[in-house]
């Protein structure tokens, strides 16, 4: 053994030693995965406790310490658990391997700072530890070496505990600051080193260009991106040269006289510049120009960053010529054309579509609200709305406007407007505004004509009644009806007495006359809304009763012949004197298994009943012993 103070130093020479070894040696391991440079840091730490153990200090005769401690805190607090826990195990095996009375001891003293690093390494959670951190790290490694005093016999711990506690534990916590510390420093120059590649690596790939000038304009740093924007063969070849190098005299003047604003100023200014290069070709940059100063603010130069607009410039010319030609298409287009944005304001409008409002065109105008312009138009008289339903018209209208939809609306002046209304994709609409007030009035003359052509096609022109073809729809329409409710239709088939005779005597026109009085009463008669009556053909007239039965029926044919009897009109070929008809009467009571065809059989074989018994009067059908099923010819008498 030599003299404390060169067994300290040799102690507090291995600690750096191994310290050392780390700090030049991990840079080898940083791309192993973090578990296997964990390991390694462990065995290098523990390899130092081993070593240590084997070159103690001692304080006094018999009484030895070493700076084992350190090395497993400083394990377990830089390189976390697995580190700790390799370099605990080492030095714990070793120490039990030497054996003697201090043994047991001091392998709980290895496990207390074994947990004492590992503890500090989880409670920073990630982050840097500080230097303060580390202190405290000291601190407790050398409080947790004296817990393996603590399992020392009563007898040693008197004689040794006075003379042993102060200087190793002040020996551990210089030793485990001075090694942290150095570790904390290694740390920060592998971050400040990272720092400088990943900026170096980021102004290299950066796409835009970034250099810097001194005063007198030369280039003193540049990226990659400068010497292609200057047509340079790489970076390097900037260095002390100036743009008149690289461009001609004229573009090289004009950034020059931008540098010498901004280093006049001292103000960073963002401009856009027109790039000439010696190749004939051009372009456009945003340059930000910035002074550089140096540490006692002094301006030494000036910071450039160049973008390359000339994309964007074309794309701006373009954009600017299509927004001429869409405002020459929205002026001279037909129709009127108006957008608003989410909140119902109005954004954009054409001439037209203002021309189309000429009551409100003063406030139909970019930022004006939809709402207040269509409360406008009913204060002004130009929309059609009742004075109590205002505000529900514009939440209608408002409502159109959060879907696509297709309108027309009237304006109070007698103008028709058709609107079509399309969402557009923030929220806001788009409507199109076409006056189709001449559209409007030439269908409205076109349903006029319909209805003509209808009335004329379903309604004969004598009588006015039902045609036979309409009275063909009306009777399947109420039979199907009636089956399907399983409710009772009856049907009278209507015949005038002697009509030829009366035609004969009379002349024609006399006869259209009596015709169109008999229907008249058949009209008076058919009084319900689904009641059809027809013109049968020639002198012959059918009436449709739905939901009537046939006790019904009767009365209702006997009301009719009692009509017409009391009309009075003469007829000199009639055994009555006076026109009078025969009516027969069938019922379909909704559950019997007939047809449309049976039916009009029956009502016509009862009118045949009626004509056979003498005319004037009213006969129902009656069933017959042998029924014949399908209709037969029709019988006139």
């Amino acid at each position: 053994m030599g003299s404390p103070w060169s067994e300290l130093l040799a102690n507090l020479a291995v600690v750096a030693m191994f310290v050392s070894v780390w700090i030049h040696t991990h840079v080898w391991l940083d791309r192993r995965p973090a578990p296997v440079k964990a390991a390694a840091f462990g065995l290098l730490m523990g390899a130092g406790a081993i070593v240590l153990m084997l070159t103690p200090m001692q304080l006094q005769p018999g009484v030895l310490v070493d700076l084992r401690a350190t090395m497993i805190a400083i394990a377990g607090f830089f390189g976390g658990p697995v580190a700790g826990v390799v370099a605990g195990v080492m030095a714990g095996a070793f120490r039990t391997f030497e054996g003697g009375i201090g043994a047991f001891a001091g392998a709980v003293g290895i496990a207390a700072t074994m947990l004492v690093g590992i503890a500090g390494n989880l409670a920073l959670r990630g982050r840097r530890p500080s230097m303060a951190d580390i202190m405290i790290l000291g601190s407790a490694a050398a409080c947790g070496s004296l817990i393996g005093l603590s399992v020392l016999p009563r007898s040693v711990i008197q004689t040794v505990l006075p003379q042993v506690v102060f200087p190793s534990s002040l020996l551990i916590f210089v030793s485990v600051a001075m090694s942290g510390l150095a570790l904390y420093q290694e740390r920060r120059r592998l971050e400040a080193l990272q720092s400088r590649r990943i900026f170096k690596t980021v102004v290299e790939t950066l796409p835009d260009c970034l250099n810097v000038k001194d005063l007198d304009g030369r280039f003193i740093a540049a990226n990659p991106a400068t010497a292609e924007l200057m047509h340079a063969a790489s970076a390097k070849a900037l260095i002390g040269k100036t743009d008149f190098d690289f461009y001609p005299s004229e573009t090289a003047r004009e950034f020059r006289e931008d540098e010498l604003a901004v280093l006049a100023s001292g103000i960073a200014s963002t401009i856009e510049q027109h790039v000439h290069h010696e190749d004939g070709t051009d372009g456009w940059l945003a340059t930000l120009k910035a002074p550089f100063r140096d540490r006692t603010g002094a301006v030494i130069g000036l910071i450039t960053h160049n973008r390359d607009i000339t994309e964007r410039k074309r794309l701006e010319t373009e954009l600017a010529e299509s927004q001429a030609r869409l405002g020459d298409a929205l002026t001279h287009m037909a129709d009127g054309l108006v957008m608003f944005d989410s909140a119902g304001k109005l954004i954009l409008c054409n001439a037209q579509y203002r021309t189309l409002f000429p009551k409100t065109a003063d406030i139909r105008v970019p930022g004006t609200d939809y709402r207040d312009i269509l409360r406008a138009s009913v204060a002004r008289g130009e929309s059609i709305t009742p004075p109590d339903a205002v505000e529900g018209w514009i939440a209608a209208i408002m409502v159109t406007q959060t879907h696509a939809s297709h309108r027309q609306i009237r304006l109070a002046d007698g103008r028709w407007l058709d609107v079509r209304t399309r969402p557009t994709g923030d929220g806001g609409s788009l409507s199109v505004f076409s006056d189709i007030t001449e559209a409007k009035q030439v269908e409205a003359e076109l349903l006029a004509a319909n209805e003509k052509l209808n009335l004329l096609a379903h309604r004969d022109g004598l009588t006015e009644l039902l045609t036979r073809r309409a009275f063909d729809e009306a009777l399947a329409r109420e039979f199907a009806r009636g089956r399907r409710n399983a409710t009772p239709l009856s049907l009278l088939i209507i015949d005038v007495d002697w009509f030829k005779r009366f035609n004969d005597h009379y002349g024609h026109p006399a006869g259209d006359e009596c015709l169109r009085a008999v229907s008249g009463c058949i009209e008076a008669t058919a009084r319900r809304p689904a009641d059809a009556a027809a013109r049968y053909g020639g002198e012959e007239f059918a009436l449709v009763l739905p939901e009537t039965d046939a006790r019904g029926a009767f009365v209702i044919a006997e009301t009719l012949a009692g009509k017409v009897r009391d009309l009075r009109l003469a007829h000199a070929g009639s055994e009555k004197g006076i026109v009078t008809v025969s009516i027969g009467v069938a019922t379909f009571d909704g559950s019997a298994d007939i047809e449309i065809a049976d039916l009009l059989r029956r009502a016509d074989e009862a009118l045949y009943g009626a004509k056979a018994a003498g005319r004037d009067r009213v006969h129902g059908w009656r069933p017959h012993l042998s029924e014949p099923r399908t209709t037969g010819s029709r019988r006139k008498a």
